[in-house]
């Protein structure tokens, strides 16, 4: 089995609004090679961005084909040391991101983003369609 990728909200963004963007056709490779999970702080991030409840109702039904990763106890307290740690070199870092980070981290997982943020965490494995 290969692993799983977790797909942060920024390539969400473009895999539902972009059809021929290059996100797109990379999560559509993820999802065939059933790779693809995501926290629930990105789901819950990726439907507020939708303006009507038909749009969100339709895209939470596309991204039940993803993995849904549980967030344990340890997840948020690492998510909370994370965040002391860069905050204390003057990096402030959204609390989603930190989640993710200490999810992939524990998990040993994938990060599929264009987030900046994700670059001050140098041991995350990222994913790179390109690579």
């Amino acid at each position: 089995m290969e692993e799983w990728v977790i797909v942060d909200t920024c390539i969400w963004a473009s895999f539902f609004a972009k059809p021929d963007s290059p996100e797109k056709i990379a999560v559509d490779g993820l999802l065939d090679a059933d790779r693809v999970a995501f926290i629930g702080p990105i789901l819950a991030e990726v439907l507020l961005g939708l303006r009507r409840k038909d749009q969100a109702d339709w895209v939470a039904s596309r991204m039940r084909m993803a993995h849904h990763l549980v967030i344990e106890l340890k997840d948020w307290q690492g998510a909370a040391d994370l965040g002391r740690e860069l905050a204390a070199n003057g990096h402030k870092v959204p609390l989603t991101d930190l989640v993710a980070a200490a999810v992939a981290s524990r998990r040993q997982v994938w990060v599929y983003t264009t987030d900046a943020h994700f670059d001050l965490f140098p041991r995350l494995k990222r994913f790179r369609p390109e690579a």
